[in-house]
């Protein structure tokens, strides 16, 4: 990354981070950049561009934390719900990764902008590991195969996307519940 746009990205990562998305403008990533709002163009296409790429940024850092304070060989349905525990304990407590929750108008750019998002993160990788150590440890039923697996899990990420649409008080919950699911069918 050439030195201005580095600028733009951490003074858009701290503006965000402060105060969120909607309170956040071109002009205050700019200035605390110490640039030209032109500037912002020549690396920028929008607010929305820039906060895509941040929130990228974002949520893999986090996710590797997560990843890499969990216990990756406790029991899988121990391990899965501590992972997302995890992730929604950064997630509160974190104004770019909020929006995914808060901003359907984000939510649906930053799915839109990431069509291949979930293949490519830490967390999608390291369940491709864990399916992998489970199946070499024979705690999968028969019948199931990766792809399968994969897919119950994905089934997640269209649950979370659509998540506005379901109308509970505890969402956190309901995943709970979902993942109970999908880990007893999955496994023996």
């Amino acid at each position: 990354m050439e030195d201005k746009e580095q600028r733009l990205f951490d003074a858009g990562h701290d503006l965000f981070l402060e105060q969120g998305f909607k309170e956040t403008n071109i002009a205050s990533i700019a200035k605390r950049a110490g640039v030209a709002v032109g500037t912002f163009y020549r690396y920028y296409d929008s607010k929305e561009d820039i906060f895509v790429k941040i929130y990228n940024y974002e949520n893999e850092n986090v996710k590797r934390q997560i990843m890499n304070h969990v216990d990756m060989d406790a029991a899988p349905e121990k391990l899965v719900g501590n992972i997302l525990q995890q992730i929604f304990k950064y997630t509160n407590d974190n104004e770019i990764l909020k929006e995914w929750f808060a901003n359907s108008k984000i939510n649906s750019i930053i799915v839109q902008a990431n069509v291949d998002a979930v293949q490519e993160s830490a967390v999608y990788s390291t369940l491709n590991e864990l399916i992998d150590k489970w199946i070499d440890s024979g705690l999968i039923r028969d019948g199931m195969d990766k792809s399968r697996i994969i897919s119950l899990f994905n089934a997640l990420s269209v649950v979370d996307i659509h998540q506005k649409e379901i109308q509970t008080s505890d969402y956190f919950q309901l995943l709970n519940d979902l993942i109970d699911g999908i880990l007893k069918v999955i496994l023996k």
